[in-house]
């Protein structure tokens, strides 16, 4: 085999195809390394060389590159080896085919409002990535999703709108990975940004006076649970009746573990206020003396198809029902600020907390009931003997009954 050197050119060249009409360039300047490698690309064009032998030519090739250049041609062949798969999906169908799979959200179907904004989240990205000339959903290395992070957060977006673009575009990946052949999810790697924490509220005392003038069915039993209990939502929702005797024992799905007890959730024990106590005999009476199962079984049907139903069904009645505003403008981060909801639910808990603030019940106390796990409340308070709890909870006010003036 002949090679030769063109003119105004330092590296070696050999000729290929009929009539050698095709000239191919080795990358050498010495002509003993030529020669050697342009022997090896005949004999790998001729089926000579194993694929070893083509790979350790790819690693010589790469070593005789400048040291920078180096490093991005071998993260460049790495990803496109990796991409190499036979199925893909192009990002034109992405949408429809995410949409059908039933394991897309592993907290149930997503409502109908949630998919509209994950629609909006994605037709953003495929804008984008259409306008890199990127087809299908394989091609997207981990560099241009850093690239798509960084473009998304310069358009000046909150930190918690960017954390919800990454949340989602990392499951639809993860999602979709077996359909478009992808080996690895471009966003996995992708820095997450802290968040400022949510300004939320207690309800005052003249507001939980007209939540409980107001409310009415499954939603009166729910409230008052939750003002006498400080219980989140996800756990009123699924209380059942064996949790129920002279207190509510109940663990908190969403406490963490204790370091103390790995793989152990702690029961929290609840002692029941009075008011509590009647509401409990009244919804008794009404499942007509059923004491088993859930306390709330079409409240759990609800949540079960997805975990914004139940809260909003709330939030509703808070804004139609009881004329209270329920959103405010919060600090998100150092670009803006945005509306938030500030009263929910959740605000039963912190009335609840500010009641045994007021009613002069010991802090450790109250971590003891609402299941507190800080690690630095720990550290000062010890947990309190449930006799004593029995006692705080006795000091709150009827809030359901309170007394004429």
């Amino acid at each position: 085999m002949k090679i030769f050197k063109r003119k105004g050119r330092d590296y070696y060249y050999y000729r290929t195809g009929a009539g050698g009409k095709n000239w191919v360039c080795t990358f050498e300047t010495d002509r003993g390394k030529a020669l050697a490698m342009a022997r090896n690309h005949q004999r790998a064009a001729s089926g000579g060389l194993t694929v070893e032998d083509v790979f350790k030519v790819l690693l010589f090739k790469l070593d005789a590159l400048p040291k920078k250049l180096r490093e991005a041609q071998r993260i460049e062949y790495g990803q496109r080896l990796m991409q190499v798969k036979p199925e893909t999906l192009a990002f034109s169908e992405a949408w429809a085919k995410w949409l059908a799979m039933p394991n897309k959200s592993k907290h149930g179907n997503p409502a109908p409002n949630t998919i509209k904004g994950y629609a909006a989240i994605w037709r953003r990205f495929e804008k984008w990535a259409t306008g890199k000339k990127i087809g299908h959903l394989h091609e997207v290395t981990e560099k241009q999703a850093q690239d798509y992070m960084t473009d998304l957060w310069a358009s000046g977006i909150s930190e918690r709108t960017y954390m919800a673009h990454l949340k989602q575009l990392r499951a639809m990946f993860r999602t979709l990975r077996l359909q478009a052949g992808i080996l690895l999810n471009p966003f996995a790697e992708v820095q997450k940004m802290e968040l400022g924490t949510q300004s939320r509220e207690a309800f005052t005392p003249e507001q939980l006076q007209t939540i409980c003038s107001k409310v009415t069915g499954d939603w009166r039993y729910m409230v008052g649970i939750g003002i006498y209990t400080g219980l989140r939502l996800i756990d009123a929702v699924h209380l059942k009746w064996e949790n129920i005797g002279d207190s509510i024992k109940v663990v908190p799905q969403k406490v963490k573990r204790r370091k103390n007890k790995p793989g152990q959730k702690r029961e929290v024990t609840i002692p029941i206020h009075p008011a509590l106590a009647l509401l409990l005999a009244e919804l008794r009476r009404k499942r007509r003396g059923k004491a088993d199962g859930y306390l709330f079984p079409a409240l759990v049907r609800e949540y079960a198809k997805g975990n914004a139903y139940v809260p909003a069904a709330f939030i509703r009645f808070l804004k139609d029902e009881c004329g209270i505003e329920t959103t405010a403008d919060i600090e998100d981060g150092v670009q803006r600020k945005r509306r938030a909801n500030v009263l929910g639910f959740h605000a039963l808990r912190h009335s609840f907390v500010s009641m045994c603030a007021e009613s002069k019940i010991p802090l450790a106390t109250i971590q003891d009931i609402v299941g507190h796990e800080s690690p630095t409340m720990t550290l000062y308070y010890a947990h309190a003997e449930d006799a004593a709890k029995q006692t705080a909870i006795k000091l709150l006010p009827d809030v359901f009954n309170p007394p004429q003036k």
